[in-house]
């Protein structure tokens, strides 16, 4: 298993010396023959014990006796570490290229790939921006009434549903990608907003008033609202002039927005919400599995249709 083990380190380090190489070359015969039982004839696994040795015993010759002795030993524990090392590494890499994390969907533990956390961001409910759930076996869509928020393509078997919200950066750094996904395999789109980063429910009511005046012309205006800047839509005049923008009746909707009916159904979307026991936005279930943070593109679509279809 030395000869293994050896081949794999000179075959790195040849990238950078021709001695190596050679070096390289003779313990890759030495493998092949050692796969195929047989004695490696180069003599290669001793010329490297040899040179090990020579290292080792001039520091310890106790030490350089109990490498001698337990040598091909040695050499099958070094193998077994750097297979199941192979192996883990191989694992990170699925893991992360289809959840957009090394550990798992929605596993907040390091990730040499992601070693900021960015795919598992938040804006939490009441809480700092970088906020992170400790949790997500509790976050469900089930028994949840989807009837009162915005919807298209309601034929669709396939459901997305997006919890976010307007002035949250990762939000806006999920919403496009959806969106792009939802046109792409004409998905059933349903869309909650939940100001997290907000003083007020005043986009959400724009959103309850806009969607039941016109489906069409909310969607129209949802992404506008994602395509402005955050300080942009602190001023209700910016907002008025988005809504005349995409032909809406801007004295109607300030009406509808300021009625106190539209406040109570707003406050009661927001507890149908919090029932799913989100920890903050952006939340996306796809099929009914939830999904926390912005992720690669590719997650989503490997999430929706499986991992040929992205």
């Amino acid at each position: 298993m030395f000869c293994i083990i050896a081949f794999v380190v000179l075959a790195i380090l040849g990238i950078f010396s021709a001695s190596n190489r050679q070096l390289a070359r003779e313990a890759l015969d030495c493998v092949l023959r050692r796969v195929t039982l047989r004695p490696c004839n180069t003599g290669f696994d001793e010329k490297m014990k040899a040179k090990i040795l020579g290292v080792v015993i001039i520091r310890s010759e106790s030490a350089a006796r109990v490498l001698n002795t337990n040598f091909e030993l040695l050499s099958w524990i070094f193998f077994v570490m750097m297979l199941a090392s192979s192996i883990w590494s191989v694992r990170g890499l699925y893991l992360f290229y289809t959840t957009g994390s090394c550990n798992g969907l929605n596993a907040d533990a390091f990730c040499v790939f992601d070693p900021q956390g960015a795919n598992n961001q938040v804006s939490g409910v009441n809480k700092p921006c970088t906020v992170k759930p400790k949790t997500v076996t509790d976050i469900t869509i089930k028994s949840i009434d989807l009837s009162t928020f915005p919807v298209k393509n309601q034929q669709s078997k396939d459901k997305i549903v997006f919890i976010g919200c307007y002035l949250c950066d990762y939000t806006r750094k999920a919403y496009p990608l959806i969106e792009q996904l939802v046109t792409k395999f004409n998905v059933n789109f349903i869309f909650a907003d939940y100001p997290t980063k907000e003083k007020t429910d005043y986009l959400s009511r724009v959103d309850y008033c806009v969607y039941r005046e016109n489906p069409d012309q909310f969607w129209k205006l949802n992404d506008k609202l994602f395509a402005s800047a955050k300080t942009d839509l602190d001023s209700t005049d910016y907002v008025n002039q988005l809504m005349g923008g995409v032909g809406l009746n801007v004295s109607k909707m300030d009406a509808c927005i300021a009625d106190a009916q539209t406040e109570t159904a707003v406050q009661s979307q927001f507890r149908q919400i919090e029932n799913t026991n989100f920890f903050g936005t952006p939340t996306i279930f796809i099929n009914g599995n939830p999904l926390v943070g912005p992720k690669p593109y590719r997650v989503y679509a490997i999430m929706l249709r499986g991992l040929w279809y992205w």
